[in-house]
């Protein structure tokens, strides 16, 4: 009986090393060059406030930007820029926008 593995033994999947041609063919996220998406959630706004604290991302808050979009098309949605946390390996933005809403995140590193 043999074993397999659809993640692989090592590299970023079991396709990894195992196509004809050059290395560098893989289609692996962590070959990705340009912008992508490295967090989403949504958040319930606590009033017309909420906070959202995420563990930090490789590189500098600057390498980073913040997408936004409510639930409501009349509301709109401002994102106090993400930034370190204190005495913490965290960051944290603030959302600013209509009373009780859900607003959906993202947060894409920056790239051509």
């Amino acid at each position: 009986m043999g074993v397999s593995s659809i993640t692989g033994v090592s590299g970023s999947g079991s396709v990894a090393g195992n196509q004809k041609g050059s290395v560098n063919m893989s289609l692996g996220v962590n070959k990705i060059i340009g912008p992508r998406v490295m967090a989403a959630g949504a958040e319930k706004l606590s009033g017309t406030s909420g906070v959202v604290e995420i563990p930090a991302l490789a590189g500098i808050v600057d390498d980073y930007i913040v997408m936004l979009t409510g639930t409501s098309a009349t509301e709109s949605y401002l994102s106090v820029a993400l930034a370190a946390v204190a005495n913490s390996d965290n960051w944290k933005f603030t959302i600013t926008g209509g009373d009780d809403e859900v607003v959906n995140w993202m947060i894409v590193k920056k790239g051509v």
